[in-house]
């Protein structure tokens, strides 16, 4: 074989075909794809993990307990706030702030009735004039204009 050339790639790759696979160097753009396709595929993983952790930390018996615990401090405090405001609707000075709005608003109602009267007289009372003032000028002859100078 020392006689002999040693064939080339190419020529070797001619002689057998298609039948054995030959890995060629790997280009810039087939680089650039694997790449491209690694960083898609750890995207995905990260995706799936981070889908993963929230769902078992929704899942977690701490998380459960912690939602119980709001879940009754909330109703405490609702109950807390609702026995406060029933005491202080009971209290003298609560009774008396009642009492006190009901008077004002009997006043300001009156008030109204009164104001609503004095309105209804003061029309009534233009309307009486109107008329009579109408009928005052069906008793009294139209004057007369003086005759016009040629």
């Amino acid at each position: 074989m020392s006689d002999e050339e040693v064939p080339s790639v190419e020529e070797i790759k001619s002689r057998l075909g298609d039948e054995i696979p030959v890995e060629e160097e790997p280009t810039e753009a087939s680089k650039a794809n694997k790449g491209e396709s690694e960083v898609a595929a750890e995207l995905r993983n990260l995706g799936r993990q981070f889908a993963e952790t929230l769902r078992t930390a929704w899942n977690s018996q701490e998380r459960q307990k912690f939602e119980s615990e709001v879940r009754e401090g909330v109703k405490s405090f609702a109950d807390e706030v609702d026995k406060v405001i029933r005491e202080l609707r009971e209290s003298p000075a609560a009774q008396k702030a009642k009492e006190e709005a009901t008077t004002l608003k009997t006043k300001v109602e009156a008030a109204e009735v009164g104001q609503k009267a004095r309105t209804g007289l003061v029309q009534g009372l233009n309307w009486l004039s109107e008329e009579l003032g109408k009928l005052a000028n069906q008793f009294t002859p139209p004057e007369k204009e003086p005759p016009a100078e040629d």
